[in-house]
């Protein structure tokens, strides 16, 4: 169930990768039309449909395309770690932390031990984490493994 609209918000249609329209990680999708919507709307690809973000469950207050980030819950949670994904454009990566507390309903989150996996530039290895039961307002930065 939907609380919000995007609104003139796109920010999904141009930080993650969508492999079913060829469309890279960090670069807008070419049936986007930044600032309005997809162009191929009625017709867009499945995972288009299913993806829902914070902002439009209503969990938090940021809005993607005027923080620079965005939050989705993983389809396969945990039962012992509390993760939400995000993607960030890299030059907000530092501003998370200090945004997510500010934020009522995420600092609700956090408080609760939450934490947040950070995708940050087109390499799928690289992960920023913000837990601030593990490592307070920090980010740490690790690489992940590449399967095999």
């Amino acid at each position: 169930m939907q609380a919000r609209e995007c609104g003139d918000c796109n920010m999904c249609c141009k930080l993650p990768e969508i492999p079913s329209v060829n469309k890279k990680s960090y670069a807008w999708c070419n049936n986007c039309n930044v600032g309005n919507g997809c162009r191929i709307y009625k017709n867009r690809p499945q995972k288009c449909k299913e993806f829902v973000c914070l902002y439009v469950l209503g969990m938090t207050d940021l809005k993607p395309n005027k923080c620079g980030f965005f939050m989705f819950p993983e389809s396969e949670q945990s039962t012992t770690h509390k993760i939400f994904t995000m993607y960030s454009e890299p030059h907000k990566l530092d501003s998370i932390p200090k945004a997510i507390m500010k934020d009522n309903k995420l600092s609700r989150l956090v408080n609760d031990n939450w934490a947040f996996h950070i995708r940050y530039n087109s390499d799928d290895n690289d992960l920023a984490i913000f837990d601030l039961a593990t490592f307070g307002m920090s980010l740490k930065k690790v690489k992940r493994k590449e399967e095999v």
